[in-house]
C-alpha cells in the first residue's frame, strides 16, 4: 500500500526526516535509510539545514525514490 493509499484510508502514518550530509557522498545516508525502511511509511528530506550548503534535497529524494522509498 502506498503512502497516498494509506493516507486516504485514514491510517496512522510514520515519517522520518533526514538531512543530506555535507558534500556529495550519499552512501551513509542511503545505508541509514535502509535501517529505518521497515519502520516508516515515508521519508522527508530537509533542505538547507542551518543555512549550510549541502547536497540538494531534490537529488537525495531522487536517490531514495530509486531505492523504493516514498
Amino acid at each position: 500500500m502506498t503512502f497516498k493509499e494509506k493516507l486516504q484510508a485514514g491510517k496512522f502514518l510514520v515519517t522520518s526526516e533526514v538531512g543530506p550530509g555535507k558534500g556529495i557522498q550519499t552512501g551513509k545516508l542511503l545505508e541509514d535509510a535502509e535501517l529505518i525502511r521497515s519502520k516508516v511509511d515515508a521519508i522527508n528530506v530537509t533542505d538547507l539545514q542551518s543555512s549550510v550548503m549541502r547536497l540538494g534535497s531534490l537529488a537525495v529524494s531522487f536517490l531514495l525514490k530509486q531505492k523504493g522509498f516514498e
